[in-house]
């Protein structure tokens, strides 16, 4: 694993705010503050960016970032950082080390040929777990490496899951395996998908959402325990500018509880910005539909879901980016704190972002 340290708390955006997100929304929050860093920053001359999934582990004080790079501008990688975070305010970020992730081989992943979206790290057994998105046919995966990338396994995926040759099976490009979280007991790995399998329904619209499927993986075995349906909801609002994109979808999720996950929904219009929803999502009531080829015409009960808190443009004072991650962060003042972060797309026009919310107490 290579160490870089970079010590970039002049890029510090804005310090401790005390306000709270316009919507009134069951959680209420606080901003601690954000940090925001430059597209085309290089770190040991790879480019950092493209933060798709973050995760906390308390005891070293070290977040476990990775990055979406198909491994055009490097080899795929991860990155371990530090946030220095304290009741008043979010003071830098080091970048501590970066490490590529290697396949079963034990090379580096091939140009296009992997598409990482979500990290978590097992701290019980220094293990983390990580998802692609599709290799260049197309198919997901998730993959349990060492802390410094080494390979350790593969997880087998569902037929349901895998692209067929007229794509009318599977996972849709760019929206599968988006969100990752490891159950409290530390048994299950839950994945979920950003929108609906092809076969499932369709992708989410103004006029309505898509159901996403969450997959859980028996961390023993790999084999599948249950699966869910979570109904994203629809756009929140049209395009306004030339090509007219927009989107919503399952973005990242995390446990709350021994039965909730909370869950982002990241929403996007072109010409208008970013709308951030956070749920609590319940497999309690839900129907398992672990094996379904489709789900059309299936009879089942979606997860429950209630939407918990708000993050839009301009809310918090915050210019809001491609929130892609989520994870809990360290406790402040005897608060849970919230830290997500934005790929950048490695797009000149975005920017990398790490904001960090404290949790009013009775959230906890």
């Amino acid at each position: 694993m290579k160490t870089v340290f970079s010590t970039l708390a002049a890029l510090l955006a804005s310090a401790a705010l005390p306000a709270q997100a316009e919507e009134a929304t069951p959680f209420k929050a606080s901003l601690l503050g954000q940090v925001v860093l430059p597209t085309g920053l290089k770190i040991a001359g790879a480019e950092f960016g493209g933060i798709s999934g973050l995760d906390y582990d308390a005891a070293s004080g070290l977040f476990y970032a990775i990055s979406d790079d198909r491994s055009e501008r490097a080899p795929a990688r991860l990155y371990t950082l530090k946030l220095a975070i304290d009741g008043k305010g979010v003071h830098g970020i080091d970048i501590v080390s970066s490490a590529e992730l290697r396949n079963a081989e034990g090379a580096a992943f091939a140009k296009k040929d992997v598409d990482p979206e979500a990290i978590r790290f097992d701290a019980a057994a220094n293990r983390i777990f990580w998802s692609s998105e599709g290799d260049a046919a197309g198919r997901p995966a998730i993959y349990e490496a060492k802390p410094d990338g080494t390979h350790v396994r593969s997880f087998a995926i569902p037929e349901a899951y895998l692209p067929d040759a007229d794509r009318t099976r599977g996972v849709r490009g760019n929206l599968a395996f988006e969100s990752l979280a490891i159950s409290p007991d530390g048994k299950t790995l839950w994945a979920g998908t950003e929108n609906a399998l092809a076969q499932d329904g369709e992708k989410a619209t103004l006029e309505a959402g898509s159901p996403s499927r969450v997959i859980g993986f028996d961390i023993a075995s790999g084999a599948v325990t249950a699966e869910y349906v979570y109904d994203n909801g629809p756009i929140f609002t049209k395009a306004t500018q030339d090509p007219f994109y927009n989107d919503n979808g399952l973005s990242e999720f995390m446990f709350f509880g021994p039965d909730q996950l909370f869950a982002i929904e990241r929403s996007f219009a072109l010409g208008i910005g970013s709308e951030i929803n956070f749920y609590l999502a319940s497999f309690s009531g839900a129907t398992d539909v672990k094996g379904a080829a489709s789900i059309k015409g299936v009879a089942a009960t979606a997860m429950p879901k209630r939407k918990v808190l708000k993050l839009g443009e301009g809310d918090f004072g915050l210019d809001i980016d491609n929130i892609e991650s989520v994870t809990w962060g360290p406790e402040i003042d005897g608060q849970r704190t919230l830290v997500i972060a934005s790929d950048n797309n490695f797009n000149p026009e975005q920017f990398t972002q790490f904001v960090v919310l404290k949790l009013d107490a009775a959230t906890n």
